[in-house]
């Protein structure tokens, strides 16, 4: 039976979630996978809540790896030290309304402890029976006095602390929740006394207004209180004017991602901008000493011929840092003005990628590579990776980086069909959220022999499905794409068209002429689903409607006869030449 969604299953009729947890949190959760009961046998039902509560454990995911994986912080901010102050505040508020509530085991205990030695008539056989207690009485009456006279005490002591100026006492409270956040705090961070002030400051005032609902008064925790111990603009320390601020531009970058959700390719390329910055100009590289001659320097730099990247990424590069510093400006206040505004480079309009025609695939597969697995050396091209990775962009439309990426356990199967699966798993890139799929395998390329090489390659120990394959980190599929490219030309397809990425504009035009749905295409190429959240996230596409949609992909202009008999191993070593043959037609 399909599944509507990865990792949905049956047992029996009720339907199951199978979630994998990321490995560094393995140890914590006790396994390597989560699996949990939809307690529904209807399949559209299952969807939506396999849906949900994935998203709901990436959440989870998310924080307990901040938390275990802390980033050690140079300075505390004024915005996360009202962050920090505000956690104080609703941590005595949140701690209250629990023993209020019945929830706190320790003042539980404390409360039946007291309430026992009070004089009760004793049963004939000697003992006391305490009185049944209604859960929506509420406290008792020597249950509020209990709790009146601790709050007060801790409001004293909390005040006391304030008059002294006594910043250690809450020290440990506030390192506690830099850490639930994802921020290692310590004596020597920046900005910390200031931080224990206004820490304490609200710490206080939260023991007040446990002391006002002891009255009666209604506190919520809603709302966050002013921060009033630093003047706007500063990390912490006081200071009369923003140039004394000290905050890089990596920092501006990972408050940039909080304010909204972002893509992963767009988190991936402002990283990079920051990176490849910080790379020319130096580190630590604060936004508060960045000028004008230094945007003009990295321009410049950015457009050298050493750096092999085109006018658009090199401009869209610098439009990234010049968008946090904007950020910087705007909307933190770190700095006086945007120091690179009007810089910018002239790129000219990247002219629309076409589709394969059959001639020029008939070409290109009626090479000695594709005739007689006449395989390449070298770890530019991958061996066996030249000859399958075209293969695979021809029947699944995937872009060249994730096919560079494959491991041989994304060669597997989906209620025993054989699938393909695009991850951004142990560090592997993807472009977008969206990018995350599972295609099923064409029966062309299982006819070719894809999963016996798989399987080779698995046997031999090897992790990546292309061992010899070397790939850059920050653009994996970037040797494999320059040696395609190679290829290509020496075969006499000589434009700039068609490339490798005009494999995606094949299949989706191929599966356009027979009517498969665009929600579908989107599925099998990783393309963002146009609509509502609704529609992207809820409706899941089955099993049977990819399987489809791949199937119907077929090439009769070209002819592949099955030439696969075992994986090329050679080392990377030994490849040092180009080692590709080609025929030209004459």
């Amino acid at each position: 039976m399909a599944r509507g969604a990865i990792g949905l299953f049956q047992r029996g009729s009720i339907w199951w979630l199978r979630a994998d947890i990321p490995k560094n949190l393995q140890n914590s959760y006790g396994s390597a996978r989560i699996r949990e009961s939809l307690k529904t046998s209807d399949r559209q039902e299952a969807i939506l809540k396999a849906n949900r509560r994935r998203t709901e454990l990436l959440e989870e995911f998310e924080a307990k790896s901040k938390a275990l994986n802390p980033k050690a912080l140079e300075v505390i901010t004024p915005e996360l030290a009202l962050v920090l102050a505000d956690g104080a505040r609703r941590r005595v508020l949140q701690g209250d309304r629990s023993r209020r509530q019945g929830n706190d085991p320790i003042f539980n205990a404390l409360s039946q402890a007291a309430l026992s030695r009070l004089p009760f008539m004793p049963n004939p056989d000697g003992s006391v029976t305490l009185p049944e207690k209604d859960p929506l009485d509420g406290l008792s009456l020597w249950e509020t006095i209990g709790l009146e006279v601790l709050n007060g005490r801790q409001s004293q002591e909390a005040g006391e602390d304030l008059a002294r100026m006594n910043l250690r006492s809450v020290l440990p409270l506030l390192q506690a929740d830099a850490l639930a956040i994802g921020f290692t705090v310590t004596r020597e961070t920046g900005g910390l006394k200031e931080a224990l002030y206004a820490y304490l400051a609200t710490y206080r005032k939260g023991w007040q207004e446990v002391t006002q609902r002891d009255a009666g008064e209604p506190i919520e925790m809603d709302g966050t209180l002013p921060l009033t111990f630093a003047p706007k603009g500063s990390t912490g320390a006081p200071a009369t004017s923003k140039s004394h601020t000290n905050t890089t531009l990596m920092e501006v970058y990972d408050r940039w991602l909080k304010i909204k959700t972002r893509t992963t390719s767009t988190k991936q390329a402002y990283k990079l901008a920051v990176e490849r910055c910080e790379g020319h100009l130096g580190k630590p590289l604060y936004v508060q000493q960045m000028t004008r001659e230094q945007g003009d320097s990295f321009r410049s730099w950015l457009q050298e011929p050493d750096r092999r990247i085109s006018k658009k990424t090199a401009r869209d590069r610098l439009t990234a840092i010049k968008s946090l510093l904007v950020y910087a400006y705007r909307e933190l206040g770190l700095i006086d003005k945007q120091p690179w505004e009007g810089l910018d480079i002239r790129a000219p309009k990247t002219p629309t990628r076409r589709s394969w025609k059959d001639e020029e695939l008939q070409t290109l597969f009626g090479q000695p590579l594709f005739q007689a697995y006449d395989t390449p050396k070298g770890a530019q091209n991958g061996s066996d990776a030249a000859y399958w990775i075209p293969l695979l962009g021809l029947y699944t439309g995937a872009r060249i980086g994730e096919l560079a990426q494959l491991r041989t356990t994304d060669i597997t199967d989906e209620d025993g069909t054989p699938i393909l699966r695009i991850t951004d798993e142990d560090g592997k890139r993807l472009k977008t959220d969206a990018s995350r799929r599972s295609i099923p395998i064409h029966p062309e390329l299982i006819r070719l022999g894809l999963l016996e090489y798989a399987e080779a390659i698995h046997k031999a120990g090897h992790e990546s499905l292309w061992p010899i394959l070397t790939l850059p980190p920050e653009r994996p599929g970037l040797n494999i794409s320059n040696w395609f490219g190679q290829y290509r030309r020496s075969a006499g397809l000589t434009g700039k068209y068609p490339d490798f990425h005009s494999f995606r504009h094949l299949v989706r035009t191929r599966m356009s002429k027979i009517k498969i749905t665009e929600k579908v295409q989107d599925a099998i190429t990783g393309h963002e689903t146009k609509g509502s959240i609704g529609t992207r996230v809820y409706q899941g596409i089955d099993l049977e409607d990819r399987l489809e949609a791949i199937q119907s992909l077929s090439y009769t202009s070209i002819n592949l006869p099955r030439v696969y008999t075992s994986p090329r191993l050679e080392k990377a070593s030994r490849g040092r030449q180009k080692g590709y043959k080609v025929t030209t037609k004459s």
